[in-house]
């Protein structure tokens, strides 16, 4: 399921040195509705959240990428709704951020472009944010999800940055 269509009406709380206090590059924490409320994570009116899980991916050039994934029951469906902020070469402000809806919403949502999905993946991770299932424990390294089958999106992405790491 391709998850590139963006909305930017939400922009959260943290600046870049709150989020890795948050969670730090290649980690992941499992944060209450509650918790992630009072981070400034969560956009206002989106009340029914039964987890959200924060994770910040590394990269090999310098750009990352912070994210809180919003998972909701939705019926009777895990719904989850990606919320990422990327930082690229250094910089302290967000170059790209936003809520990725798997959906398009009229008015709402906009098709992210190639080059914005180049710079995405410089931060070893992809527009496909998704989790199989919840972690098992309350935080954690990236690497531990993928190596459970708990993550996606990171993989491809991931494998490349290593590829690139070990040519040099």
């Amino acid at each position: 399921m391709t998850r590139n269509k963006l909305s930017t009406k939400f922009k959260a709380k943290p600046d870049k040195e709150a989020w890795n206090s948050i969670c730090p590059l290649n980690e992941y924490k499992l944060l209450s509705g509650q918790e992630a409320m009072e981070f400034g994570i969560v956009p206002t009116g989106m009340n029914d959240l039964n987890s959200v899980i924060v994770g910040a991916s590394g990269s090999f050039d310098g750009t990352y990428m912070y994210f809180a994934n919003y998972c909701r029951i939705d019926h009777s469906f895990l719904d989850q709704d990606p919320y990422f902020e990327l930082y690229e070469f250094g910089n302290s402000q967000s170059s790209i951020y936003g809520i990725l809806h798997h959906s398009d919403y009229d008015g709402r949502t906009e098709l992210l472009d190639n080059d914005q999905l180049i710079r995405i993946s410089a931060s070893g991770c992809s527009v496909n944010i998704q989790f199989t299932a919840k972690p098992d424990k309350p935080s954690g390294t990236l690497e531990e999800l993928r190596n459970q089958g708990k993550i996606q999106g990171f993989d491809f992405a991931w494998e490349q940055g290593n590829l690139k790491k070990y040519d040099i």
